[in-house]
């Protein structure tokens, strides 16, 4: 996983790139002759009731020959007992490739001036925030609790980052920006480098029209805001709308440099020793098998269930995996050594691959930035088999080939030599739903009596291979406990009486499975005839897609792909009453509205009610255009829950059941008889089938 870097007013959060040999202790001394004077105040009442005034916030940035340096500076005035929190001053660097410097600390009480640094020193501590996530990145942090810190008082602080980047050369790289968030006091971003030396520049529209100037071999880029309101960002927008008062800069030429600095690290680490025991490794599987993709398949797992994660920062580790050798001997790595580990195995057994970096978050609009190594955060390899891409996940646990989920990213960049540039990643209809959740229940007793659930849920995704391990890890009754406890809260009208759960390795689905007894919510009575709302057949409609009329009202919505549920219920009817028969409020589905397919199957026959419903988000965005017509659909959606109810058999026959348009999913087959956990469980409309937009969907 790659760091990125973020700076805060109240405190310097700098992590580091790669490593060289720098300092694990605080140093101090006055400001780089470089930087500029600090902003003049400004002269804005006020709030009434505001904790903090924000005197000045001054981020400057200058790329030099030898290594960057990062200056930040800040004067606020405290003004309620909440804003003396800002006292605990601290900055943070990575010992391994950074330098601190403090060059202020002083608090203003009226004509006095208290030099804090005068008889207080930071204190150097070295913590892991992110142990519980099996990362170690090496970051020191520097500690000061400001004494005497007073109600009224103005607190200065600066500091300088120095980087040096030695893994990727000489370039600079990075991001300034200051707080969207409107509050009073003078704001500046300056960005200076050499003549001569290549940067490529950007500034965020809001920025207006900037241009460096050229002073003493020198350029300097200056963007200063005073007393700001707050910058204006589209609700519901993608990250890439909605970028604000930001300047980045890059010495990288093109994506194409980034991945040609990159390859050779990756080139380097999976070049195996003449003895690895990972050949051995290859060898094993390769005797096992001759089919390429059950080969894949196999390295995969192997660097899946036998290395466990962790991230390392540490020694330059950021963007330099450890080799292939060193990750199998200590059977531990990051998304970086697992892939150099994977890429060997592959190699070893004649299948193309190769490293691609992504942004786990997704990285919209990564495109329209500059080229910058920390915008990206994760690392998977890409496996050419018969033709076909596969994109491999070393850090996740129990992929098969055939139920791979699509990457996570929007854009991805290969690590390789030669022509190489920024890609989409094509986006598709998830194929397999993440939920389907099963019931049958068996009412066939009568209305007074308790009716028979049967009911299963199949998951599937991330979060599946924690769950499975924490009720493997249970003790027999506690599982049990557990399990009681979920299906009472998921279905609080049925008592549970014995529950169980199985992984589908195959599949890569854990199935929950619950039996028990309740009592259905009928309506009416003997006299007017009864009807039950059908648990698990009803669409909830999409929200309002609705903007503050300052906003940006063309920005496309972000949906909440790729989501995908699918649900199914059988009901067995208890006889119907003397001259009435079952009928359904139940109507096919197959509508697509919203960068949602609304889809469903209903059947009503010898006593039995059958539904199958799915939600699928097909796209991560619509237009505008698609949001406004889910607007002008919203008051004729049809959310009705479906029912079945007792009607007079003579109307009932008159009236008939409402027609199906073709055979239902499962045929003449029972839902309850089917291997919902299996991809190919009929969730979704076929193919060949696509969906209409004039059926209202429920």
């Amino acid at each position: 996983m790659f760091q990125r870097i973020g700076v805060s007013a109240a405190a310097i959060l700098l992590a580091a790139g790669s490593a060289q040999a720098a300092s694990k202790q605080v140093q101090y001394g006055p400001p780089p002759a470089w930087t500029a004077p600090a902003p003049t105040p400004t002269e804005a009442p006020t709030p009434e009731g505001a904790p903090v005034r924000v005197i000045y916030n001054d981020l400057q940035t200058r790329l030099g020959p030898d290594g960057d340096e990062m200056f930040v500076s800040y004067r606020v005035k405290l003004l309620t007992p909440e804003a003396l929190a800002l006292g605990n001053t601290r900055a943070a660097w990575n010992a391994g490739s950074d330098d601190l410097f403090v060059h202020t600390l002083k608090i203003y009480r009226g004509d006095r001036v208290i030099d804090v640094l005068a008889d207080n020193r930071f204190q150097v501590i070295q913590r892991e925030d992110n142990l519980d996530y099996a990362m170690l990145d090496g970051q020191m942090t520097a500690v000061l609790q400001t004494p005497g810190l007073q109600v009224g008082d103005e607190l200065v602080f600066a500091a300088t980052i120095r980087r040096k980047d030695p893994t990727l050369g000489d370039r600079s790289y990075g991001v300034i920006q200051i707080p969207s968030a409107g509050q009073l006091g003078a704001y500046r971003m300056r960005l200076v480098w050499p003549d001569g030396r290549p940067v490529q520049w950007r500034a965020t529209p809001d920025l207006g029209a900037l241009s460096p100037v050229a002073s003493e071999g020198r350029n300097a880029l200056v963007y200063e805001v005073r007393d700001p309101k707050s910058a204006i960002v589209a609700d519901g927008a993608p990250s890439r709308m909605n970028l604000r008062r930001t300047i980045e800069y890059s010495g990288f030429a093109s994506w194409a440099d980034v991945s040609h600095h990159i390859q050779p690290l990756f080139d380097k680490a999976s070049t195996l020793a003449s003895a690895s025991p990972v050949r051995d490794e290859a060898r094993k599987i390769a005797q096992a098998t001759s089919d390429p993709a059950a080969r894949a398949e196999a390295a995969l797992r192997l660097v899946q269930d036998r290395i466990r994660y962790v991230y390392v920062g540490l020694d330059g580790g950021n963007f330099r995996p450890a080799t292939a050798d060193e990750t199998w001997n200590r059977r531990f790595g990051d998304c970086k050594a697992k892939t150099v580990l994977l890429i060997a195995l592959l190699r070893e057994l004649g299948i193309s691959a190769e490293p691609v970096l992504g942004n786990a978050a997704g990285g919209d609009g990564l495109n329209e930035r500059l080229p910058n190594p920390t915008l990206f955060n994760h690392v998977v390899v890409r496996a050419t088999i018969n033709g076909r891409a596969y994109w491999l996940d070393g850090t996740r646990m129990g992929d098969r080939l055939a139920t791979l989920p699509p990457p996570s990213f929007r854009w991805a960049l290969p690590v390789r030599a030669g022509a190489v540039d920024l890609e989409p990643v094509p986006t598709a209809p998830p194929a397999t739903p993440q939920l389907v959740e099963v019931i049958a229940i068996d009412a066939s007793k009568g209305f007074s009596a308790p009716a028979r659930y049967r009911t299963q849920q199949v998951l599937r995704g991330d979060g599946v291979a924690n769950m499975r391990t924490a009720l493997a890890g249970l003790a027999a009754d506690d599982a049990v406990r557990e399990q009681k406890a979920f299906w009472r809260r998921s279905m609080t009208n049925v008592e549970p009486e014995t529950v169980s759960w199985r992984y589908d390795e195959a599949q890569g689905a854990l199935v929950l499975l619950m039996e028990g007894e309740g009592k259905p919510d009928w309506e009416g009575d003997a006299a007017e005839g009864h009807s039950l709302d059908i648990p698990g057949a009803g669409f909830t409609p999409p929200n309002e897609n609705k903007r503050p009329k300052e906003q940006d009202q063309t920005a496309p919505w972000l949906t909440d792909y790729p989501r995908y549920k699918c649900w199914v219920t059988t009901i067995r009817l208890p006889p119907p009453g003397a001259k009435r028969a079952w009928t359904s409020l139940a109507e096919p589905v197959n509508r697509r509205l919203g960068g949602v397919d609304y889809w469903r199957e209903v059947e009503l026959r010898d006593g039995v009610m059958r539904t199958v419903m799915s939600r699928r988000v097909y796209t991560p965005e619509i237009t505008a255009a698609e949001a406004q017509a889910v607007n002008d659909a919203l008051p004729t959606f049809d959310n009705n829950i479906s029912s079945v109810f007792e009607g007079p058999a003579k109307l009932v026959k008159a009236y008939g059941q409402k027609p199906v348009a073709g055979a239902p999913a499962f045929g003449a087959k029972d839902p309850d008889a089917i291997d919902w956990s299996s991809s190919a469980a009929p969730c979704a409309a076929p193919a060949e089938a696509p969906p209409s937009s004039a059926k209202a969907a429920k």
